[in-house]
Order: structure tokens, then sequence, then C-alpha cells
């Protein structure tokens, strides 16, 4: 085992994290998170949620089996080369915006219904054929604010949720013997860094502190790294996770599911720390904060 210094600097000031390298027989995950809000009757809320696959064959083959679903679209227009390198977006598969046309222009297939179900229910097939754990928050911003006589933003909302998130992906890891990262869709562009700088402060600052169950060792123990991916990179455990939040805000706030959908598909597959799905998928898989 070698043993790093990494130091960074938070809100709080200048911070020294430990990190492990550990060889042997430990696995390592890698959790890809996605967020969603949603607006509705004067009502908000907002999820952060993704899903865990494992690095080495699991992820191969989940990169192989997206490529498979883009290629029953595409391939007999653009082959299959040219057809896996097209990056899902669910917001933009279910939109025939002109804007969004002219930003893909291969979304056009999209106007064709069954094109939309093969890429929604291909994702939703993904999550089920490899048994991948769903982990998220969905936190009822109204009613957190008027509970608690606070404000509520995406900020403070995400805080939350990736401090309960990481809390349950350590349970995860450490119920598997292993180690992992978090892996987020970069929101950098050619101006700034910022948001990007943001959440990883937050990360920071939580490994530094703990959670409410682990100490920040435990912690550190556990996760080594959180990573910024851009979308155009074609990351497919992120294009995985753009379509798990949505679906549980919009179950939550009684809307119908936009069909197709596959939220039945991501309620079975919450996490629930081993425990069964009656007690544990609310408790390690999907936490709902109102």
């Amino acid at each position: 085992m070698i043993t790093l210094l990494w130091k960074g600097q938070t809100c709080d000031g200048i911070i020294t994290i430990k990190t492990e390298i550990i060889k042997g027989d430990f696995m390592s995950y890698n959790l890809y998170l996605d967020e969603s809000k949603i607006s509705i009757n004067s009502k908000s809320g907002y999820s952060v949620a993704g899903v865990i696959i494992e690095e080495g064959p699991q992820l191969y083959n989940v990169r192989k089996e997206l490529g498979r679903v883009k290629s029953k679209i595409w391939s007999s227009k653009l082959g299959y080369g040219r057809s896996k390198q097209i990056v899902f977006h669910e917001a933009e598969i279910r939109s025939h915006r002109e804007g969004t046309l002219k930003r893909r222009p291969e979304y056009v297939d999209f106007k064709k219904a069954e094109n939309i179900r093969l890429a929604v229910n291909g994702i939703g097939n993904i999550v089920g054929k490899f048994n991948l754990p769903v982990l998220g928050v969905l936190e009822d911003q109204t009613a957190i604010a008027e509970a608690y006589k606070t404000k509520r933003d995406s900020h403070a909302s995400y805080y939350l949720a990736l401090e309960q998130i990481i809390e349950n992906y350590c349970y995860f890891l450490k119920n598997h013997n292993s180690v992992g990262k978090i892996i987020c869709e970069s929101r950098r562009n050619q101006n700034s860094g910022v948001l990007d700088q943001r959440v990883r402060k937050m990360y920071m600052k939580i490994l530094v502190h703990g959670t409410l169950r682990y100490s920040a060792s435990d912690l550190q123990d556990c996760l080594k790294d959180i990573v910024f991916i851009q979308k155009q990179e074609n990351d497919a455990g992120l294009q995985i996770a753009d379509f798990i939040p949505r679906p549980f805000l919009v179950n939550y706030f009684k809307i119908s599911q936009t069909k197709p959908s596959i939220y039945q598909i991501l309620r079975k597959a919450r996490y629930d720390g081993g425990i069964g799905a009656k007690d544990g998928a609310s408790k390690f898989g999907m936490c709902i904060y109102n």
C-alpha cells in the first residue's frame, strides 16, 4: 500500500487529504452522477443520482452494449463506428426543438418514436442487464424551505445530496471490499471552470469533515477521487446517469412519466445495502429529504 498526501483548498482554508493507492485484490468502482431539477405548481425539487459500474469487464461490456443501442438507430446511415460516437442526452432525445437539431443534426432521427424507444429502453435494459446499482438523493426544496424556515437553491441542495451519496457510496464500497471514484459531467466552458471547482470543493470539504456515520479517515480509505468529464468525450457511464434523476422527481411530484419510461427499472435497481428493498432502497439507494 502506498500512501500519498494531497493538498488542496476549500472555503475553510488549506487542507490535506490522505489518498492510498491500494494494490492487491481490491475491486474498483465508478459512481457516475447527474442532477435534475423540477418546478411545478409553485413547488420545486432537486435530485442528484446515478449508477455504480465496476471498472474492468463490466465497464467494458456496458460501453459495448451502449454502442449496440446507438448502432440500431444510426448504423444504417452512418456505420457502426460513427454511430457509437454520438452522445445520448435524454432531454434532447425527447425534444424536437430546432436549436437541438442545429447542434445535433443526427438527432433528427428521434422524430421517429421508435428511435426514442430504442434509446430510452436501451438505457433501461443496460441498467437491468448489468444489475447497476442506483444511488441518489431527492430533495423537496419547497418542503424543506417551509419546514426549516430557510432558503434552498441548487448549491445547497447539491451539497446535501453529495454528502448523503458519498456516505452511501462509502457503505457500498466497504461492503464490496473495494475503492472507488465519483465521476461527474464537467460544466466547464471556454471561459470558466468555476462550477467544477465548486463541486470539487464540496467533495473535499466532506472528505475532510466526514459525514454523520463515517469519519474523514473512513471516507478517504474508500474514495480515490472525483473526476469531471466533458459531455463530448462520450463517456458511457455519464450517458446512463443522465437518464436517472428525473424519473424519480417526476414520480415524487406525482406527474405522469414521459413515455417510454424506465422508472420501474430504475426503482428496482436502487441499492438496498444488502438488507432488502423494503427497508434498504430508501435508506441506501434513493434517499428523499422532505
